[in-house]
């Protein structure tokens, strides 16, 4: 046998010093960089441009003080970080953000009694904002997320948060603004009670608590007091380019229909955004913007104005300043003109489904709006295999006047089959991806603050410009009560897309989960599957009203279940989902579902009786089962330790999956621990009470300072 080979790692320390943790070295080596501060030889960008990332940064020696150094905010005044120790445990690096600076005199920075604060930019001035504020603007012009806003009464209302590059206000010419505190923005953030994904998305104090104000101008980056660095949105130069044709295209007659695809985390989503603005309040050329911009979201995974699962057509009047999930959906008929559940985060479960609601939301877009105003399509990121040939298929029939790939690095494969798709009539164009990526939430965390954001949606406020959420989980509502039995049932049936559960089953398989509810508009909707059926139902018009039809089964319990063997899905030219539900439970006494939605009775009732539930591969909402053991351990302790925000981007993460410390997340675990286990869906498990052999976690350690 082979002698064992040992390996040393080489180390910089002496034999004679102490040893050190990972933790100790990682600080030791981040205390010997060097101070990063902007350039000011460089001048700023031109203020036309969208945003703009810091300057190009220039090297300075630990031992030197730089006379132009940033200085902090007025509202946080930090004391000055030492400069001369050669191993200080804290970085040194300062990143400037804003170039607005208050005067000695606060001539240009005035705070009022109410939370309003007046400022006054000079010309190609920058700011930066982390938090919810409305804007205001009374003299002169200024960018924002790709909106040109010009002086008026409006108030633009933004949620500029942590976890999404943070928009950059920039003065086309000196401009007087008024920033007034956010309405929305304590319900929005009570939310972190309930999940974890929601904590720290706001300003926060040194000590780490949230601060009463909605909104902190961040002059340089010791303004944050954060664990990972804070990303201004950037539009490059290519960008600008590409949006100042497509705007352009007004002055010639035609409506432009922009056609959005690319890799994941290519930055689909934020020139679409940039796009839908500039369109709205671009008043180049003394011509008057779009008043309205068509928005075809078709990302079932990471969808703009709708939950996870839904596709929908949307008519948007105002420029879109906020995350997705601060707007989860909008007012139905009005804004949302139409939707459909795809039921799936993926086309991948059923590719030729997903084609027909995509060309239906097409089809209305074009007999309802027709060239009244732009659309914009933005697609999945799914690009090779199946979903190369959903895009292709889609550029054909939607027959777009440009395609934008939003990759430059290909691949070659997707590149070549879309421009033979596009032919000589459509014109395609790469642009490069967003650059600075770096997210502090996955995808997954993302659709759940989407999916929570939409349950706990105050509808009452949906018309409204700043929307309200309830922070009571779920499990503390008062449910709805849907008979499913007996002589006068509220919906049709459950109709199962994908897997078929059987009948002692499905019970068990929609308890707890989420549903959508589809209206069902004509019989046609069920397509061949009450094809062989006599006895149904209907009136003159061959609308559904009541079946007693061989098609639909029982289970024990009474739940109708629409039998479909060859997995069907409702033909979307006569269905359309009007929203998601979460079934809190089913009392087979009674024969009723108890289920929570945001929806209203009087949406619902509209919509009568021909109703059908969906139930498909929507992702598991165990962010729904805690919410109430989150919200007693923020009762308990005031706020959860380390247990609210997921961070990933700018930290070391462990070989757990978390940057947490072992003691934050010991304190989090011991505080759910001890609660009573009364809460509906979730159950205490002690130790290693019903776990089979071998499922203990096992977690890797390695001390990289070790000799």
């Amino acid at each position: 046998m082979a002698a064992q080979k040992k390996r040393k790692l080489e180390s910089s320390l002496t034999t004679d010093a102490p040893v050190l943790s990972a933790f100790a070295a990682r600080q030791k080596l981040w205390g010997s960089s060097a101070v990063v501060v902007p350039d000011k030889s460089e001048k700023d960008e031109p203020p036309s441009q969208i945003s703009s990332s810091s300057s190009t940064p220039k090297q300075i020696p630990r031992n030197q003080v730089p006379e132009d150094r940033p200085s902090p905010s007025p509202e946080s005044q930090p004391g000055d970080t030492p400069l001369t120790a050669p191993l200080s445990p804290k970085p040194a690096a300062v990143i400037q953000h804003s170039t607005f600076r208050p005067d000695k005199n606060r001539k240009n920075y005035q705070q009022k009694p109410d939370g309003r604060v007046l400022l006054k930019l000079s010309d190609g001035e920058r700011l930066v904002i982390l938090g919810s504020y409305g804007l205001k603007v009374r003299e002169g012009e200024l960018t924002l997320s790709g909106a040109v806003l010009h002086s008026s009464t409006t108030l633009h209302w933004v949620h500029a948060l942590s976890c999404h590059a943070l928009p950059v206000i920039r003065a086309a010419a000196d401009t007087s603004v008024e920033i007034h505190p956010h309405p929305g923005a304590e319900s929005l953030q009570q939310l972190s009670r309930l999940n974890p994904a929601f904590g720290k998305l706001w300003h926060e104090t040194p000590s780490g608590t949230p601060s009463k104000a909605t909104f902190r101008i961040i002059y340089t980056s010791a303004d944050w007091p954060g664990r990972f660095a804070l990303q201004e949105l950037v539009s490059p130069a290519e960008w600008n380019k590409q949006l100042a044709i497509t705007v352009k295209s007004k002055l010639k007659g035609a409506t432009p229909v922009v056609f959005l695809c690319g890799p994941k985390s290519s930055g689909k989503s934020t020139f679409g955004r940039i796009l839908l603005n500039r369109l709205v309040t671009d008043q180049g050329h003394s011509k008057k913007p779009w008043t309205s911009v068509a928005v075809l979201d078709i990302d079932p995974g990471q969808p703009e104005y709708g939950p996870p699962g839904v596709i929908s057509l949307n008519k948007i009047a105002v420029p879109n300043l906020v995350a997705p999930f601060c707007h989860p959906v909008l007012e139905p008929r009005k804004e949302q003109l139409r939707a459909h559940a795809i039921a799936a985060i993926s086309p991948a479960h059923d590719a030729k489904h997903y084609v027909e609601c995509v060309l239906d939301l097409l089809w209305h877009y074009r007999t309802k709006l027709g060239s009244k105003c732009p659309l914009i399509i933005n697609t999945p990121g799914w690009i090779q295999g199946t979903g190369l040939d959903i895009l292709v298929e889609l550029v054909q029939k939607v027959r777009p006047t440009e395609v934008i790939y939003m990759s430059q690095d290909g691949p070659g494969e997707t590149v070549d089959n879309l421009k033979a798709a596009c032919g000589s009539s459509t014109p395609f164009n790469t642009l490069p991806s967003q650059t600075g990526s770096l997210s502090t939430r996955t995808a997954a965390e993302f659709r759940t603050m989407q999916t929570l954001s939409y349950f706990h949606l105050k509808w009452s406020s949906i018309s409204s410009p700043t929307p309200t959420w309830d922070p009571t989980p779920l499990t503390a509502l008062r449910p709805w009560r849907v008979r499913y039995r007996g002589p006068d049932p509220g919906f049709v049936g459950i109709m199962c897309y994908d897997h078929q559960p059987g009948l002692s089953l499905l019970a068990d398989a929609i308890n707890g989960m989420i549903l959508a509810l589809v209206k069902i508009e004509n019989r046609a909707a069920f397509r061949d599957l009450f094809a062989l059926d006599t006895d149904m139902e209907v009136d003159v018009e061959g609308d559904l009203l009541i079946p007693s039809s061989k098609a639909i089964i029982y289970t024990t319990e009474g739940i109708p279940l629409i039998q479909n063997s060859q997995g069907r899905t409702l033909d979307p030219k006569y269905s359309s989902v009007l929203g998601l539900v979460l079934v809190r439970g089913i009392d087979a006494g009674r024969g009723e579902l108890q289920i929570l939605t945001p929806l209203p009775g009087d949406l619902i009732a509209e919509a009568g009786k021909d109703l059908v539930l969906v139930s498909g591969k929507f992702d598991t909402p165990s962010w729904a089962y805690s919410e109430d053991l989150y919200l007693r351990a923020f009762t308990t302790k005031g706020a959860l330790s380390g247990a609210a925000t997921p961070s990933r981007a700018g930290g070391e993460t462990s070989e757990s999956g978390s940057d947490d410390s072992e003691e934050e997340q010991g304190e989090e675990a011991g505080i759910l621990r001890a609660e009573p286990a009364n809460v509906p869906w979730v159950e205490m498990l002690h130790g290693n009470q019903k776990r089979p052999a071998g499922s203990k976690v096992w977690r890797v350690r390695r001390d990289l300072g070790r000799n």
